[in-house]
Formats: C-alpha cells, sequence, structure tokens
C-alpha cells in the first residue's frame, strides 16, 4: 500500500508532458524505490474534478484511492499541470474526504516559469489551440488583468492550506538538477539522486512564427464554418499537430520573441511578483535577474503572425484546403476524432471507447 503520495502540481508550459511521459512507462531505475502512477498519461481529469467536472469527483478519487491501495508501491505520485487552476483549499477538503489517511503522509511540488517565457510561452499554447487570436501585447494585458502570472497571490495560498509540504522550484535550467526538469521532479519525489531514466524524454521544439501562423490560419478556417462549436476538436487538434510540428527539426523557422517595448511593459508589470518569489520562495535572486534580463533578449519590433506576411497565395490556398478536410472530418465523428488523434499510449483502447460510447 502506498505509504507516501506526492503531487506535481504543474505549472503548465514548465516541461510537465515529459514528466509524464516518465512516468507512464515507467522508464526510470532506482534501487530499492517503487512508485504507483495511477493515470493512463496524466490526471488531468481528477484534477477537472475540482473546478468543472465536479459530478465525477467521488468516482475518481475512490478509483484512485483503491489504486494506491491496492499497489506494493511506498511512493504514489499525481501529476497535472490543471492543478494550476485548482483551489488548494477544494483540493485539501477533497483529500480529506476520499484520502484522509494520505493528508498527513503528503507533499506537492509546483515548478514556476520566469514571466516574461511564460508569457511568450501560454501565447504560443493558446495560439496553437485557437483559444486566442490576438497580438502578443494583447496576451499580456489579458495575462495582467486576469492574474495568470501574478504568481505571489496563488503560491502563497497553496502555502497556507498545506504549509511547508508544498515547495515551489523555478523552471530555469540552471537551478534544476542536470538543467533537466525530469531528473529535478524524480529527485524530489524519490528523495535522492541515485536513480536513472532509461529512455528519452520529450523535447519538443517550440513552435516558430509560421508554425504559429499556420495554426492560426487553420484555426481561422475551423472557426468560419461549422465547426464553430466544437472546440474540444480544435484544441484536441491544436494540442497533437503542435506536438508532431515539435518532433520534427525546424528548417529554419523564425523564433517567437518578445519586442522592446512589451519587454519593457512585462518587467515593470510583474517586478514586484517577482521580489516576492525570489524572497518568501526561492531565498535567492532567480526570477528578478530573468525579468531585468527580459528586454535584453527582445527584438525591437513586433512579429507578424498574419498568414499573408508568412505565406504566399498557393500555400494558404493549399492550408486552406487541408483545413477544409479536418473540419469534414471533425463535424463527422467528433468524438472518435478526439480519440484517433491521442497517441496508442494516451488511449483507452478501442473496445473501451466504443462501448462507452453506446453508454
Amino acid at each position: 500500500m502506498v505509504e507516501e503520495l506526492v503531487f506535481h502540481l504543474g505549472d503548465c508550459k514548465t516541461g510537465t508532458t515529459s514528466v509524464q511521459s516518465i512516468l507512464a512507462a515507467e522508464a526510470w531505475e532506482s534501487a530499492g524505490k517503487s512508485i504507483c502512477y495511477t493515470a493512463r498519461f496524466n490526471h488531468i481529469p481528477l484534477a477537472k474534478t475540482l473546478t468543472q467536472d465536479t459530478e465525477n469527483q467521488k468516482q475518481r478519487f475512490v478509483n484512485t484511492r483503491q489504486q494506491l491501495a491496492k499497489s506494493d508501491a511506498k511512493l504514489g505520485v499525481i501529476s497535472a499541470e490543471h492543478f494550476e487552476f485548482v483551489n488548494p483549499e477544494v483540493l485539501h477538503d477533497a483529500l480529506k474526504k476520499y484520502m484522509p489517511k494520505m493528508l498527513e503522509n503528503l507533499r506537492l511540488v509546483a515548478y514556476v516559469r520566469p514571466h516574461a517565457d511564460r508569457l511568450v510561452s501560454s501565447f504560443a499554447e493558446r495560439s496553437k489551440k485557437g483559444l486566442f487570436m490576438r497580438s502578443l501585447e494583447a496576451m499580456h494585458d489579458k495575462a495582467d488583468e486576469g492574474g495568470l502570472l501574478h504568481y505571489a497571490p496563488r503560491l502563497r495560498k497553496w502555502r497556507e492550506v498545506f504549509g511547508d509540504r508544498y515547495e515551489v522550484r523555478p523552471f530555469v535550467r540552471s537551478e534544476l538538477l542536470n538543467g533537466d526538469v525530469v531528473q529535478d521532479f524524480f529527485s524530489f519525489a524519490l528523495g535522492t539522486t541515485d536513480f536513472k531514466i532509461t529512455q528519452p524524454t520529450q523535447a519538443n521544439e517550440s513552435l516558430s512564427v509560421e508554425d504559429i501562423s499556420m495554426m492560426r490560419l487553420l484555426h481561422q478556417t475551423f472557426r468560419d464554418d461549422e465547426t464553430k462549436s466544437l472546440v474540444d476538436q480544435r484544441k484536441a487538434f491544436g494540442w497533437f499537430m503542435s506536438e508532431h510540428l515539435g518532433n520534427i527539426p525546424s528548417a529554419g523557422g523564425t523564433k517567437l520573441r518578445m519586442h522592446k517595448a512589451l519587454a519593457e511593459k512585462v518587467a515593470e508589470t510583474y517586478r514586484e511578483d517577482a521580489e516576492i518569489l525570489d524572497r518568501e520562495f526561492f531565498g535567492r535572486p532567480v526570477f528578478g535577474p530573468a525579468l531585468d534580463a527580459a528586454p535584453g533578449k527582445a527584438i525591437d519590433e513586433p512579429q507578424s503572425l498574419n498568414p499573408k506576411d508568412n505565406f504566399s497565395p498557393e500555400e494558404i490556398r493549399r492550408y486552406e484546403a487541408f483545413a477544409s478536410i479536418l473540419q469534414h472530418l471533425m463535424a463527422s465523428d467528433p468524438k472518435h476524432f478526439n480519440w484517433a488523434l491521442r497517441p496508442e499510449e494516451q488511449r483507452r483502447p478501442l473496445e473501451v471507447f466504443l462501448k462507452n460510447r453506446k453508454d
């Protein structure tokens, strides 16, 4: 039976997929150590019962508890970047209700990405899913208004609820064990550096300006026709298409970068937040220097993501034709489209998928 439980809370865009791929494949070795990882790939469905899928909360938590109870491993791990959006009090209440024995044997870790880097990566992420079609500067304004990158209030609340069992780590290469978030996480979970990762971790390349421009063109076509309501299918396509793009070495695409005026605005907006994190969570200068360095890494003018500025009329014609075919597939069988997009290791077996669809 699992005696200790580790929650890997994200954040988004901090190598969570890489960590989860190793956990799901059991692609690690450490003498005398074992981990019970109850997800096919990640625990996002479990985490979402704390924010939106509340009717399935009891079932998912009880099922997870039963799997942990049956395991021969001493350590259990739950990993989902969606915990970034969960109220820690709601998680605490769910654990108290469904896993009370685990509350005293619990550790939680969250990785956070420096403000400027997270803004750019979140912009790319939402663009590829068709969730944000405006400029990077508009994304900054939206993030500032919504508090996405004002980390301190959120992290303080987690610490208030879970105390010193909750740890925050900077997603900065120089701060990670051997510069690798996977090794850093396993050292935290196992409490040792005496382990071996036995398969390559996923290290997809970031999407280029041209990649994002193409994805936006495809999503614009999806939005303009009968698939306008198929949000989940468009998001799934964006996620898995970008995974494939990231696995193919770029032949010289343009790196997505912040322009100088925006970088200066970001540095001003988040300076106090960076100081709080360095003082209260890291105990050393980490996010402050990263924020100070952002304007020096920026380019002079904003980059255009307009397809007309990145592709010829003939290229646009071909992309629109491709989008029309995808649009037809989405609308023909939305649930099967979502299932078929997933890599085999992340799918439910076909017979289970078909049975659930009938039910």
